[in-house]
């Protein structure tokens, strides 16, 4: 399998590590028939660790079955990089023109992207229910797993309200500073920011909503300088 370098790596030993798709936890959520396998981080960039600000973005869950299998989880670290990095969708292409504004670069090497939720049931509409959230997250802790290893300063979450009872029981401490609205374009967003801890990192981190049909300049300038700022 491909990894870029020793987080990846340490990422998918973790995923075997805990037994995803194969514990007790995964076997009940997977009683469901229409979930997919599951999905694994799409990326640590190689240059993550060489940035003072680490940014780290995480999507609400994968869609499909992209990436190749690996140890009953799908390993994405390739596909994202060569099938996905340089996707028109908003999903993609915001993130991009992020790492664009913030690193002058924009390549997926200099940012770290996962979701919250590692399974799906839909290819289109989040459809995760919330038992399926309390598993994977509350129980199985595969993304607080994924933040010891990745250890970012900052956590931008594009899961909109829909994930706010879970995110943050994800730390040891999570103090909100502001939790509003935000103006896109002609659209508002839902928008959180906070302070976590878990065990000795500190994180800065900004809840908001997907990407897609949000004015791209508006949404990639309001989260760039959410960054600069912090």
């Amino acid at each position: 399998m491909n990894y870029y370098n020793d987080i990846e790596e340490r990422l998918a030993q973790q995923y075997l590590t805990l037994g995803v798709g194969t514990n007790k936890i995964c076997t009940d959520c997977h009683q469901d028939s229409n979930l997919s396998m599951p999905i694994g981080c799409w990326c640590v960039g190689s240059n993550f660790n060489n940035h003072q600000k680490r940014i780290l973005f995480v999507g609400k869950n994968a869609r499909g079955n992209p990436g190749a299998i690996e140890n009953n989880f799908r390993n994405t670290f390739q596909y994202a990089r060569d099938k996905l990095w340089n996707k028109r969708w908003a999903y993609w292409s915001y993130t991009r023109a992020i790492s664009q504004k913030i690193f002058k670069n924009d390549s997926i090497e200099n940012i770290a992207f996962t979701n919250i939720v590692k399974c799906n049931s839909s290819g289109g509409v989040d459809t995760t229910s919330d038992s399926i959230k309390n598993n994977c997250i509350l129980k199985l802790k595969v993304l607080q797993n994924e933040l010891q290893i990745i250890n970012p300063t900052h956590i931008i979450y594009y899961t909109s309200y829909f994930y706010d009872n879970y995110i943050p029981n994800v730390f040891n401490s999570f103090t909100i500073n502001y939790n509003g609205i935000r103006s896109i374009g002609k659209r508002t967003m839902p928008w959180q920011e906070a302070i976590a801890t878990l065990d000795k990192q500190t994180f800065y981190v900004l809840r908001v909503g997907h990407p897609q049909y949000k004015e791209k300049s508006s949404f990639v300038d309001e989260i760039s300088n959410w960054i600069e700022n912090t």
